[in-house]
C-alpha cells in the first residue's frame, strides 16, 4: 500500500487527531477541526518482512507545512501563496549535512493541479536527474479527473506514456481511481467512514490529488482492487481507533490476505 506522500516512503510522515466529538457543536467542532494538525506519526510493522517501524515529525507554519523529518531524512515543502509548489527530500549524514536526493514540483492551472513532475536527483546536484517522470492533469469535471504520466528522459528530454488514468471525487474524497498500464487496466474503489481524516488542515494538500495515500475528508475503510487481467477483486480493510474529536489515533491496515499488513499511530 502507498504511504501517506510518495516521498513519504523514504520520510514517513506522523499524524495525529483528537476525538470523537459527537456531542460539540457543529461551529466549536468546526473551528477546533482547522487547528487540528498531525505533529507525529508512526509506522509499526508486525515483522521486518513486511518493513522497518519509523517515526517521523512535523513543523508548520500555521496551517502550511514546512517540514517532515525522520531519522536519516527531511522532506521540506515549498509554497506559493497556498499552493504547495515543491516538495524536496533531503539525506542527512551524521554531521547533519544534506544532500537532496528526490524532488516534486507542482504546477497549477485556474487553482487546479496542472503538472507533477518527479526527479530522483544525481550527486545531489539540483540540476542533474537519473530519473524523470511528469504527469499531466485534466480537469473534466469538478469530480471527475484525467491523467498521462511520462518517462522524460534527463539528456534528450524525449517523453514516453507510461500509464494513464483518471481520478473520481466525491464528497472530498477520491472514491475511484481508474489506471491503465500498456494494455492492463487496474480499478480501486475506495470506501469511507464519517471521521475526520488527520491530514486534512494542512494547507494545500487537497489539491495534490492522488499524490497522498489516503487523504480525503474522511479516512479510506475498504479499498476494493480488480484488474483486467485478474477480475477477482482484492479487498484492503482498515480499522482505527478515534480521538473525542473524531480525528484517528491509530490504525490497522490489513493485506489482501487478511492479515495485518502494517499499523499507524497519530499525535496531533
Amino acid at each position: 500500500m502507498k504511504k501517506l506522500l510518495l516521498l513519504f516512503c523514504t520520510v514517513t510522515f506522523v499524524l495525529t487527531s483528537c476525538s470523537n466529538d459527537e456531542n460539540s457543536s457543529p461551529e466549536n467542532s468546526s473551528q477546533q477541526d482547522n487547528s487540528v494538525l498531525p505533529k507525529t506519526i508512526s509506522y509499526i510493522y508486525p515483522s521486518l518482512l513486511l518493513g522497518v517501524d519509523s517515526k517521523s515529525s512535523a513543523m508548520y507554519s500555521g496551517n502550511k507545512i514546512l517540514s517532515s523529518s525522520e531519522e536519516g531524512y527531511k522532506t521540506v515543502f515549498t509554497y506559493d501563496g497556498d499552493f504547495i509548489t515543491k516538495q524536496a527530500v533531503f539525506k542527512l549524514d551524521k554531521q547533519g549535512n544534506q544532500t537532496i536526493v528526490k524532488e516534486v514540483a507542482y504546477t497549477y492551472e485556474n487553482g487546479k493541479l496542472k503538472t507533477r513532475i518527479y526527479r530522483v536527483i544525481i550527486n545531489g546536484q539540483s540540476g542533474s536527474s537519473d530519473y524523470i517522470q511528469k504527469t499531466v492533469y485534466t480537469q473534466n469535471t469538478n469530480d471527475l479527473i484525467s491523467y498521462l504520466s511520462y518517462s522524460v528522459d534527463a539528456t534528450t528530454k524525449i517523453e514516453n506514456l507510461i500509464n494513464e488514468g483518471t481520478l473520481t471525487y466525491q464528497n472530498g474524497n477520491l472514491v475511484k481511481l481508474q489506471q491503465k498500464v500498456n494494455s492492463i487496466t487496474t480499478t480501486s474503489v475506495y470506501d469511507y467512514d464519517t471521521k475526520q481524516n488527520p491530514l486534512k488542515n494542512i494547507l494545500g494538500f487537497n489539491l495534490l490529488l492522488d499524490e497522498i495515500y489516503g487523504f480525503g475528508k474522511n479516512n479510506i475503510i475498504k479499498n476494493t482492487k480488480i484488474s483486467s487481467e485478474n477480475t477477482n477483486p482484492t479487498v484492503y480493510l482498515t480499522s482505527y481507533t478515534y480521538n473525542e474529536r473524531g480525528y484517528p489515533i491509530r490504525n490497522t491496515s490489513l493485506s489482501g490476505g487478511g492479515s495485518v499488513e502494517y499499523e499507524i499511530e497519530y499525535t496531533y
